[in-house]
Parts: C-alpha cells; sequence; structure tokens
C-alpha cells in the first residue's frame, strides 16, 4: 500500500493525541452527520489553546473563499452536494504548535444514545511568514490522502473529552480473529489502517461503542472550556 497516505494524519492527529486508530474512510458521511454546538468555543488543553468553529462561520472557511477569490477559483472541496451538507453541519478545531497552526475537520454522528466524532487533518501552516523550507513541507512533492481517527464525544458541564478509540485493543482484536473489520498493516509506522467502509464502521460502534475496552485514559483528551 502506499505509505504516504498515513504521512498528514501523522503530523497533525500525532501532534495532538498521543496514539490513535486510523480510518481510511470517514465514519461520519453527509447523510448521518449531527451539528451539536456544545463542541463549540476557546478551550485549553495541556499547555495550548483550541478554537473549535462551526465550518460555515469559521476564520477557515473564510480564508478557503478568500483565497479562491484572489486565485479567481469558482469552486472549492465543499461546492458537491454532498460536500456542502457534511461540511455546513460540520466544525474546525485549531491551534499551534512548535510554529505551526494546525486545522482539523471534527464530523459528528449519533449512535444509539451515543455521540461519535470523526476527526480529519485538513491543512498546517506556518505562524509566521513562511521560508522557502516552509513551503518545501511534508504536504509538497507528492500526492498525499489524509487518514481519519475516531473517538467517543462526551460532554461534562464545562469539559469535552474525546475518547479516541485504543489501537492496541483493535490491534488484539484483530489478530485473534475475534474482530471482523477491513484494514491493513503498515510497517512502516507500525500500525493498522482501518479500510471499513462507512457503514460499516458506523455499525461497529453501534455494536461495541459502550464497550469500555474500546477507550483507555491515554488516549483520552480533555478539552476545558476558557
Amino acid at each position: 500500500m502506499n505509505k504516504k497516505l498515513f504521512v498528514a494524519a501523522s503530523i497533525i492527529i500525532l501532534t495532538f493525541f498521543s496514539s490513535c486508530l486510523t480510518s481510511l474512510n470517514r465514519l461520519v458521511t453527509y447523510s448521518t452527520v449531527n451539528a451539536d454546538n456544545r463542541i463549540t468555543g476557546n478551550w485549553q488543553y495541556e499547555d495550548f489553546q483550541v478554537k473549535i468553529e462551526s465550518i460555515p462561520v469559521s476564520d477557515f472557511y473564510k480564508d478557503i473563499l478568500a483565497s479562491m477569490k484572489a486565485k479567481g477559483e469558482m469552486k472549492s472541496a465543499f461546492d458537491s452536494k454532498e460536500d456542502s451538507i457534511l461540511y455546513s453541519n460540520s466544525y474546525v478545531a485549531n491551534f499551534i504548535r512548535n510554529g505551526y497552526r494546525y486545522y482539523m475537520i471534527c464530523s459528528l454522528v449519533k449512535l444509539g444514545n451515543d455521540l461519535f466524532a470523526n476527526i480529519e487533518p485538513v491543512e498546517a501552516k506556518p505562524v509566521e511568514k513562511p521560508t522557502e523550507k516552509d513551503i518545501d513541507d511534508l504536504f509538497s512533492g507528492g500526492s498525499y490522502k489524509t487518514s481519519n481517527s475516531i473517538a467517543k464525544l462526551v460532554f461534562k458541564g464545562d469539559e469535552n473529552e474525546f475518547r479516541l478509540i485504543d489501537p492496541g485493543f483493535i490491534r488484539e482484536q484483530l489478530t485473534k480473529g475475534t474482530l471482523a473489520i477491513k484494514y491493513e498493516k503498515d510497517d512502516l509506522f507500525s500500525t493498522d489502517l482501518i479500510t471499513a467502509s462507512s457503514m460499516d464502521l458506523q455499525r461497529l460502534l453501534a455494536k461495541y461503542g459502550r464497550d469500555e475496552r474500546l477507550y483507555n485514559k491515554e488516549n483520552t483528551v480533555t478539552l476545558k472550556k476558557i
């Protein structure tokens, strides 16, 4: 398989999360997306701040429109009917780490009584004016495809908990053959890429989403309201 598949996700998601399960396909589709504005606002995570906005009113989307206008472009990645529905009901998180501003799209789906988030890295750009070295970064010089991470989202007062699926537990079940879901091994990053369809992912979480073995404290990111 193409080893570049993991690069973008590793840069952004692993900057934010210590360990996570990666999926080729999104958990959330335009027909299953749910909006929940409790996720929005300014949040503190460890030593940095995270801003989460609804995409249609976000600075991220405004920058896309401004860039399109400057380049004379008429269409964006948000213009298809399906993508318009998905992203209009999704959120974008941004934060700064090591001189770069990172952006991740977060789409939500309700499965039973639980809420799950699909987290997809979309951009990383230097905070200061880029140098030639910055321009020739890991997102240039090739065709990269980002992967997705999945978390159970729990609201607790002024905190949001993203309980990411434990890749170790999933890997153990895949090795034992007790979990029937499509995946590919990646020796370069010593991880597994889940290749199941969106609907198969939703069926998996609808069935096992309340199994606490799917999650652990090390894979939980707690955002505190500022």
